[in-house]
């Protein structure tokens, strides 16, 4: 079975030319990607889509396909990470598969892994650990060799070329699929890991600069993108020091929270995402949208 790891849900890759597929913790895409993206690649598979598992809710794609018994969609309020939707039962309704369509971060890949061990996960606490690192701050924790893989993937994604991160996944895939990974690439996961630490050096820094913009609603202004991993970060910083923390690069607003009781996707001016994290453009300087999330927390605080 061959694992496809996609990078951007919004810009999904060519569907594979044969075989069944089954997608797993890929987000319908946002806004007009939606019907560019995600459904001509769904009516592209056609009957061979085995199944899809996804927990990042999306209003209109979600209603158009609830109903179809080949869609496992629970939403991230519920499923905090998308490897415990893999279970042995799950795999048995997909049938035979040939390609599995994975997200290319530790919930995704180890949703590909758990798939490929009929719904076994590869150690017993693992998909307590894709719920600490896909959803920090809820209340789970991480082992340390979670920690490592996912920091090495962050790394990776951030760092490495195409063709070098997509060998990393591939690897680890197998490593994790025969239950051991060989020390040479634990020696490269350890090394990917260690520098992803360097790399965090500015978030305290971005972090102390953050301001309290709208009730509960923590902002850190930046001038232009920040890397990914950094800005994750960094919203992690924020989210711990107030009900939503919001990254603003430029034009590109990015809002998350760790509280269960706040729903995000209630910002209509962000389209994207899920109930705790989402993402969107605007015009304003984000103002608009700061200001709705002031409402949300306020209303969420009475």
């Amino acid at each position: 079975m061959e694992v496809m790891f996609v990078e951007q849900p919004g810009n999904l890759p060519a569907p594979p030319p044969q075989g069944r597929v089954a997608v797993v913790d890929v987000a319908f895409a946002a806004g007009e990607n939606f019907e560019k993206s995600t459904l001509p690649f769904i009516e592209a598979l056609d009957d061979r889509l085995a199944i899809w598992i996804d927990h990042h809710e999306h209003p209109v794609g979600w209603a158009r396909f609830r109903d179809d018994p080949r869609f496992v969609l629970v939403p991230n309020r519920i499923a905090h990470a998308c490897p415990e939707l893999v279970t042995p039962e799950v795999v048995r309704k997909a049938g035979q598969v040939e390609v599995i369509a994975a997200h290319a971060d530790l919930d995704g890949l180890l949703s590909a892994v758990k798939f490929l061990r009929d719904g076994v996960p590869p150690w017993p606490e693992a998909d307590e650990d894709a719920r600490a690192a896909d959803s920090p701050g809820r209340g789970h924790a991480i082992s340390s060799q979670a920690a490592r893989l996912s920091n090495a993937l962050d790394h990776a994604a951030a760092e490495l070329r195409t063709a070098q991160r997509e060998s990393l996944r591939q690897q680890i895939v197998q490593a994790l699929v025969r239950g051991q990974i060989p020390s040479a690439l634990q020696r490269r996961i350890d090394e990917l890991a260690r520098k992803h630490q360097g790399a965090l050096a500015p978030v305290e820094a971005l972090a102390a600069q953050a301001r309290e913009e709208a009730r509960g609603v923590l902002v850190a202004r930046v001038p232009k993108a920040l890397a990914r991993p950094v800005k994750k970060a960094l919203l992690s910083r924020l989210e711990a020091h107030a009900p939503v923390g919001v990254v603003i690069e430029g034009r590109a607003v990015t809002a998350a929270t760790f509280r269960d009781g706040l729903d995000l996707s209630m910002c209509d001016e962000l389209p994207a995402g899920r109930s705790d994290y989402r993402f969107g453009h605007a015009e304003d300087g984000g103002r608009a949208v700061v200001a709705r999330l002031g409402e949300l927390v306020e209303a969420t605080l009475k």
